[in-house]
């Protein structure tokens, strides 16, 4: 498993070096007012409403640096509750967005596709990693969630062997237009990585998924 979490260690190493140079100016500014005072002419006081504006600006700095502190550790604590949350599904069959799935070639898998309205006509295809079809059927075709177990078997009756597969619902509606059907895969968990942006994704069937793409957790390849 590989976590990158190199955002949020730069931002805070930013953070960190912000408040260093901050401090070592802020000393050197002190240092200056005390010599300046110490020597200036008992007559002719300096004006101290330019030392008053800024020390009202290292104030503000200071200010700012502790929220940005703070943004940082609410950034690493969400990165933390991420990471827990995604180490909880190794091990685990999930359902995700997608089409691609893989298939041992003795169990059946459940598959699932959402119509966002009622069809007047619809198919179910699966296609082998060579685009060949393997499978197809009608669709239920109400509006809303369907689940279809397929039970490994291709047109012919026969059993289609362990691979990656493919499934594709297309639909009309009563006008025959083309609807836009959703689909979602089952998958086997078995890391967690980052991607470049530094975003937490499961590892699943050896592709990476975001977290945000998961619908279900599963005993099970068929649900």
């Amino acid at each position: 498993m590989e976590v990158n979490s190199s955002t949020s260690t730069s931002t805070s190493s930013s953070t960190n070096a912000s408040s260093s140079q901050l401090n070592a100016d802020f000393d050197d500014f002190l240092l200056l007012l005390t010599t300046q005072l110490q020597n200036q002419d008992p007559l002719s006081p300096m004006d101290t409403n330019e030392f008053t504006n800024q020390l009202v600006q290292f104030s503000q700095v200071e200010q700012q640096i502790k929220t940005n502190s703070s943004l940082d550790n609410l950034l690493a604590m969400q990165t933390l509750n991420m990471t827990a949350l995604g180490v909880s599904f190794i091990g685990k069959y999930v359902e995700v967005d997608g089409d691609t799935f893989t298939a041992d070639g003795t169990n059946s898998t459940t598959l699932s596709y959402v119509l966002p309205d009622t069809a007047a006509s619809g198919t179910l295809t699966i296609k082998n990693a060579d685009g060949d079809v393997v499978y197809s059927t009608d669709i239920e075709k109400t509006a809303g969630r369907h689940d279809f177990t397929w039970d490994g078997l291709d047109s012919d009756g026969n059993l289609a062997p362990a691979g990656e597969y493919t499934v594709t619902v297309t639909a009309l509606d009563a006008e025959s237009q083309s609807l836009s059907v959703s689909t979602s895969v089952p998958g086997y968990v078995t890391g967690l990585e980052s991607d470049d942006s530094g975003e937490l994704m499961l590892v699943i069937d050896g592709k990476k998924v975001s977290l945000t793409g998961v619908r279900k957790i599963a005993l099970s390849s068929n649900g």
